[in-house]
């Protein structure tokens, strides 16, 4: 069976570290996003197409060096085709029934339960759904009662609430549905050919636990603290770090390799550092996360922000809560 990532985003409100970076590869527990998007995959899937055009060449170079049990192809477009336009982009390439994710979800879907329900039901696509509280800022999904979708509104006003369900991001998609999407042009399947197809039989599939979406500083940091939660202990740490007695510890925490930490720092709660970073002396990190190579001096609080790879943030530099330092960025004391 095939999968298609829909990873073509430009990352802009994670901006500056998707500058130098596409949001998949930006690490989720010093695991790229795409890998652990693509861990929600059942076994049945050998094909993995990961449609891309900002910076495809990074994943490109990524997946050639990623060996998986999957066979992962990044398809590179030229300008950018849309969620519907990315699909068509690749039809001759599919061979059957697949799943479509999108690249920046993290979620607790359980797609071999989502994949007997389409079976069951036997329609052109199922969507996954999500209930929230508030629906007006997303694209409410109303269904009867055998689960079938009967319309779809696009953030309706507060009067117009019927349903608290909203496409979620995950579809399972029959091999037909490529031929009601014109070629060669930008397409929204979500606004374009969804409702285009109602009476054909679409279905939607509700599910329960987790859902982040990784477009933000505020969810991507939501994510690491829901994920963090699940470590053992409430602490982590990789090979050869250095961590004096001296440093204080909040769980959950979580190291990667060769991290080096200063006397009387704190880490956490809430903290997670990738590889080789240096933290100074006295120094506090927590609802953060410190991508690798990053170096931090003495006395620096950093509090709900992101470090990218190989930054540099000198002693007694004030950094505002909320910050997001971009890759290889210096940050110095002014005088």
């Amino acid at each position: 069976m095939q999968a298609v990532v829909l990873a073509g985003g430009l990352g802009t409100r994670l901006r500056p570290v998707t500058l130098t970076r596409p949001k998949p590869l930006l690490p989720v527990l010093n695991r790229p996003l795409v890998c652990r998007v693509m861990d929600l995959l059942p076994p049945q899937v050998d094909e993995v197409f990961v449609a891309t055009g900002y910076m495809g060449d990074r994943l490109t170079e990524f997946f050639a060096r990623e060996k998986g049990r999957r066979r992962v192809e990044v398809v590179v477009e030229k300008s950018p085709l849309g969620t519907g336009g990315a699909l068509r982009n690749i039809r001759d390439r599919m061979k059957g029934r697949f799943f479509v994710l999108n690249g920046d979800v993290i979620c607790s879907l359980d797609l071999r339960r989502m994949l007997r329900y389409h079976e069951q039901k036997g329609g052109l696509a199922t969507i996954s759904l999500w209930d929230i509280e508030d629906p007006t800022a997303y694209g409410m999904v109303v269904l009867d009662r055998d689960g079938r979708i009967v319309s779809f509104k696009e953030k309706p006003r507060r009067e117009e609430v019927v349903s608290r369900a909203v496409n979620a991001g995950t579809y399972i998609l029959e091999p037909d549905i490529l031929g009601c999407m014109e070629p060669g042009r930008e397409i929204s399947i979500e606004r374009e050919v969804f409702p285009s197809v109602l009476a054909r039989g679409l279905f939607g599939f509700r599910f329960e636990g987790h859902w982040f979406d990784a477009g933000t500083l505020a969810s991507y940091l939501r994510i690491h603290a829901f994920l963090l939660n699940d470590l053992r202990g409430g602490m982590g740490k990789g090979r050869d770090c250095n961590i004096p007695r001296t440093v204080a510890w909040s769980a959950p925490v979580l190291l990667g390799d060769r991290c080096s930490v200063g006397e009387r720092s704190r880490l956490g709660p809430r903290c997670c550092l990738g590889d080789r970073v240096t933290l100074g002396r006295g120094s506090t990190v927590r609802d953060t996360v410190v991508h690798n190579g990053a170096t931090i001096g003495d006395r620096v609080l950093l509090e709900q922000c992101l470090v990218g790879e190989n930054a540099r943030i000198d002693d007694d530099v004030l950094v505002p809560p909320g910050s997001i330092i971009g890759d290889g960025q210096q940050l110095e004391l002014r005088p």
